[in-house]
């Protein structure tokens, strides 16, 4: 990525395709990529995997049945605002949908807001301190 990124002119878009983990989305914003597409939000929701500000949950796992905040207390979503860690866990072990939907409109929005704060880290001229933090977190 760093080569190519070297070579491709710095006034047009660069487009890097699936790449979809947190940190290697931060490692391309910090190498010059302006734009992602990628799966892992959508494919890793519909399997149960949830990216919060404190990293990654599987919101099938035992440790969920009694967990009644939010899949991320940081997070202003639909699914986060509405539904529980206990009930999106209920969700998985009746094998209902609405979870496989729930779940990827929560890990879409993280990821929006991820890159929200990328771009305002940018403009500020902070984006290495903040990214450094943000991994910190994710774990």
């Amino acid at each position: 990525t760093e080569l190519c990124c070297d070579l491709l002119p710095r006034d047009k878009p660069r487009y890097l395709m699936g790449v979809g983990k947190p940190a290697d989305l931060l490692a391309g914003i910090e190498r010059g990529i302006d734009m992602f597409d990628c799966i892992m939000p959508t494919r890793n929701g519909r399997n149960g995997t949830a990216f919060t500000s404190s990293g990654q949950i599987v919101i099938k796992n035992a440790k969920f049945k009694e967990q009644f905040e939010p899949l991320d207390p940081e997070c202003d979503c639909y699914t986060c605002r509405t539904f529980s860690r206990a009930y999106l866990r209920h969700l998985f072990q009746a094998e209902e949908l609405l979870v496989l939907r729930l779940v990827s409109l929560h890990n879409v929005h993280f990821y929006i807001r991820l890159m929200e704060q990328a771009r305002t880290a940018i403009w500020q001229g902070k984006f290495k301190s903040w990214k450094k933090k943000i991994l910190e977190k994710l774990g």
